[in-house]
């Protein structure tokens, strides 16, 4: 008798050691090998409610996180015997969990875990806690959560064995190569914006970094190179997204071709992230009494998300932009996605289901289509960019060509004078037809104008010659090389034998009288033209058809710097 009290008495002691208390006895009404579920306040414990059957519901559709604490009881019965095994659930926000092992002979054994000290799965949005070990068959497991944020905690917890730290899943190189894909329009985006500088280009560039961040934190994945907390973890996957909606929204508002959107529409999506941002705070902070419904709330913000894209889709689509038709095949697979999982998080569904490979493989899809999006349009810009220019050079050499005779017109070249005179222009030759209103008065101003385009003929514009029509009959030559001078007059003589050749029937020769001046340093055109025109003048006083020529020196003006040169 006193071996036997004092066996009992050393029990108690080692129990009391542990930091717990001797448990309640099992319930004969659990089911065999069910997972049920109660609540309670901070203040319940197991022992409270274990003989209370009507506290315990078995059907996950009954699980349940309004109370402040909740419980999930794990029946062993009838289950086979699992090695090593671990609670494995939802990861979710909690203050603190407690798991407490029972054997079939009353031995029961409890180990208690902050957030932060369970495990993270690295292939899907998991979090796992080791089981208290018994030296006798485990009857049941009681898993106690303080002040958990959704209720997948509950609904998704199972005893499973405990993965091996080396192991890679399929789903982990699938996610791997997922993530991989995902940075491929990063690097494009870049290039793409360093040649046409569109913001959309941007916005898509952050909306796919958010959407990267998001399959990486969600699926696990990150877990195998991070030692991340699970606040940290929580932040990153409802930041990523929220912030991947918001840049996705200002994108798609960029992107759409003008027009093709109301101005509240536009607004809309560039409310939507503030919007989802907002109430992705309230779902990670928010307290009692709000904390029970931060999930569906969080859920919930997205309703109105999905409804302003699908209707700046629709009115996009029904004004014609090409661009909304891929974002209308990237979204659809996503939306559906969305939609299923807050359907079934606002209690339409038993469980609220996850679909978390689903929701990757729906983001890559997005990504891949909507960067083929940002192709076409990047490249229907670029071609209207492309003919705007074309237009806009065909405009600018209309505007510095003379239409009649198709040479440059004093416009064309002043403005780029200072250009020509560094390439080597030095000589500006400016000539007049001589008696050409006797032409346009007896014959006609169709007779007129022929002769002009004979003399545009005549004096051969080539690559070091450039020929201007100044206006009327006066015609301007640009020369370069030290021939200049001579190829100068060589046109100019060249004039009467090639309007007789173009214009049979007229009765008299049309000769030309020209002012020739070539430089030795830069001169400013008005100056140069000047200079020419006086020249001119010279030659029509001295008979006509003839050339005076100088040549402009450096020297000071008081100076004459210059010789003047006579030619018939």
């Amino acid at each position: 008798m006193i071996r036997s009290r004092w066996k009992l008495l050393v029990s108690l002691l080692l129990l009391l050691w542990a930091g717990q208390a001797p448990a309640a006895p099992v319930a004969d009404e659990f089911p065999i090998g069910s997972t049920c579920f109660a609540s309670g306040t901070l203040e319940t414990n197991y022992r409270d409610i274990a003989q209370d059957r009507s506290r315990w519901h078995c059907q996950p559709g009954d699980a349940s996180i309004v109370d402040q604490r909740s419980f999930i009881r794990f029946d062993m019965n009838g289950r086979k015997a699992i090695e090593s095994p671990v609670l494995t659930t939802r990861l979710t926000l909690f203050s603190a969990m407690r798991i407490t092992a029972i054997g079939t002979l009353g031995e029961n054994r409890s180990l208690a875990y902050s957030r932060d000290e369970v495990s993270f799965a690295t292939n899907d949005w998991l979090m796992r806690a080791r089981l208290p070990r018994l030296s006798q068959p485990v009857a049941a497991y009681v898993v106690e959560f303080d002040l958990p944020r959704h209720v997948g905690v509950l609904t998704g917890a199972t005893i499973a064995p405990a993965p091996k730290a080396l192991d890679v899943g399929r789903s982990e190189l699938i996610i791997a190569w997922l993530c991989g894909l995902l940075c491929v329009p990063l690097v494009l985006n870049f290039a793409f914006f360093r040649v046409l500088r569109q913001r959309f280009v941007l916005w898509h560039a952050a909306a796919v970094l958010f959407m990267l961040i998001q399959t990486l934190v969600s699926s696990g994945l990150i877990n195998r190179f991070f030692s991340l907390s699970m606040m940290e973890l929580c932040v990153l996957s409802a930041g990523s997204w929220g912030l991947a909606i918001a840049t996705a929204s200002l994108f798609i508002s960029d992107l759409i071709e003008p027009g093709k959107l109301d101005r509240i529409q536009v607004q809309s999506l560039r409310w939507l992230g503030p919007w989802v941002l907002a109430w992705s705070y309230v779902y990670l902070f928010a307290s009692d009494p709000i904390r029970p419904l931060s999930a569906q709330a969080y859920l919930a913000s997205y309703v109105p998300a999905i409804l302003v894209f699908a209707w700046v889709f629709t009115t996009a689509a029904s004004r014609g932009s090409r661009a909304i038709l891929f974002q209308i095949v990237a979204w659809a697979p996503m939306m559906l996605t969305g939609a299923l999982r807050i359907v079934s998080a606002l209690g339409l569904f038993e469980v609220p289901i996850e679909l978390m490979l689903e929701q990757h493989i729906s983001i890559g899809f997005e990504v891949v289509v909507t960067s083929i999006g940002v192709a076409d349009r990047f490249m229907a810009i670029k071609r209207q960019r492309d003919h705007a220019l074309a237009h806009t050079k065909i405009l600018e050499g209309l505007a510095a060509r003379d239409p009649l005779t198709g040479l440059f017109n004093r416009r064309g070249i002043e403005e780029r004078f200072d250009e020509l005179t560094e390439e080597g222009f030095a000589t500006m030759a400016l000539l007049d037809l001589d008696h050409f209103k006797v032409i346009n008065d007896t014959m006609g101003h169709a007779t007129g104008d022929a002769v002009l385009q004979a003399v545009a003929v005549a004096l051969g514009a080539d690559e070091d010659t450039l020929a201007v029509r100044i206006g009327g009959e006066e015609f301007l030559l640009l020369l370069r090389g030290k021939d200049g001078p001579e190829r100068a007059e060589r046109r100019r003589k060249s004039i009467p034998a090639r309007i007789a050749a173009e214009i049979p029937g007229l009765d008299r020769l049309v000769t030309a009288s020209m002012g020739m001046v070539t430089c030795t340093s830069p001169v400013r055109f008005s100056e140069l033209y000047s200079r020419c025109d006086h020249l001119l003048y010279e030659a029509k006083a001295a008979g006509r058809n003839r050339t005076e020529r100088v040549t402009m020196t450096p020297k000071p003006a008081r100076e004459s710097g210059a010789t003047v040169v006579s030619l018939r």
